[in-house]
């Protein structure tokens, strides 16, 4: 493998781990994690053997690097604080990114899940991973990835079902004010 192969990488796969950083962090100001990612992937490019695809491995870089991180520097109460907050309080993230109160809710809905549960609904539902690229990247078997992403999809509706959301028939979520009678 050559440094082509890590600039090719970037190109292809930038936006994914930015992308999965964001959801990750809370932050918007990734820029530095996701240059540190793609370093530390040029440094271990000799140890990347191609059992896994190319994105799932540097997912797994970045997910370390930021629990390194975050040991590091002990933000797991900053986090712990940014999750608690008073709903009626914005932060850059959500004035910048998250458009509609819907939104934002369901964001907040998936920061208040256990850091397993919120790790396999990012990378499953929005970076949309299959099971076995989500496997790859927390090192676990594809059927217990199944079962963590089914309990933390009903761990995420009690949350929203408590934010004032209710669940059509048709599994459509709604917020209770809007239903017609």
């Amino acid at each position: 493998m050559t440094n082509h192969t890590i600039e090719e990488w970037f190109q292809l796969y930038e936006r994914d781990i930015t992308s999965f950083l964001t959801y990750y962090t809370g932050s918007i100001d990734v820029e530095d994690l996701v240059q540190e990612t793609f370093m530390i992937a040029m440094k271990k490019m000799t140890g990347f053997n191609g059992q896994s695809h190319p994105k799932t491995w540097l997912i797994s870089i970045a997910r370390n690097k930021v629990i390194d991180d975050y040991r590091r520097r002990r933000v797991w109460e900053k986090i712990k604080h940014l999750i608690i907050r008073d709903p009626k309080e914005s932060n850059e993230l959500e004035e910048q990114t998250i458009l509609n109160q819907e939104i934002i809710q369901l964001y907040k809905a998936i920061h208040q899940l256990s850091p397993r549960y919120k790790e396999v609904v990012i990378l499953r539902s929005i970076l949309e991973l299959t099971p076995k690229e989500v496997s790859e990247v927390l090192k676990s078997n594809v059927n217990h990835v199944n079962v963590m992403f089914h309990r933390a999809l009903m761990r995420l509706r009690e949350l929203l079902v408590e934010e004032g959301f209710t669940y059509e028939e048709s599994g459509e979520l709604t917020r209770k004010s809007e239903k017609t009678t």
